[in-house]
């Protein structure tokens, strides 16, 4: 049996500047680790950019949460065009996880969010 589509979503543009674009999915693979899977994404080039796991619906809810609330870092966003995995880590609870965030670190600027539904 192969990996279990969680919970999906879709990139959107934040605004004018900052775009992104392309498929967020999280999957359980068959050993119970967790992955979040970037499928055909773009997204502008910024400096220091990361892969951000929160619990807010969507880019709304999210503000200037990320400078102070829980968020999971899962590392420097690997590539602006196509496809990447980033592993979460184990104690992270993917239930309470509702939106990936493209996330410009030094100036705490959100370049693109995907708000996560349950997958079907």
């Amino acid at each position: 049996m192969g990996p279990v589509k969680l919970k999906a979503g879709q990139f959107q543009d934040i605004d004018s500047f900052h775009k992104g674009s392309g498929d967020a999915t999280i999957y359980r693979n068959p050993n119970g680790s967790h992955l979040l899977r970037r499928e055909n994404s773009e997204v502008t080039t910024g400096p220091d950019l990361h892969v951000i796991l929160s619990p807010w619906e969507g880019p709304q809810g999210i503000g200037g949460r990320l400078k102070t609330q829980i968020h999971v870092n899962l590392g420097k966003l690997k590539g602006n065009f196509g496809t990447q995995n980033y592993e979460i880590p184990p104690e992270v609870d993917i239930e309470i996880h509702n939106t990936v965030t493209i996330y410009c670190v030094p100036f705490h600027v959100i370049f693109s969010v995907a708000a996560l539904e349950v997958a079907s």
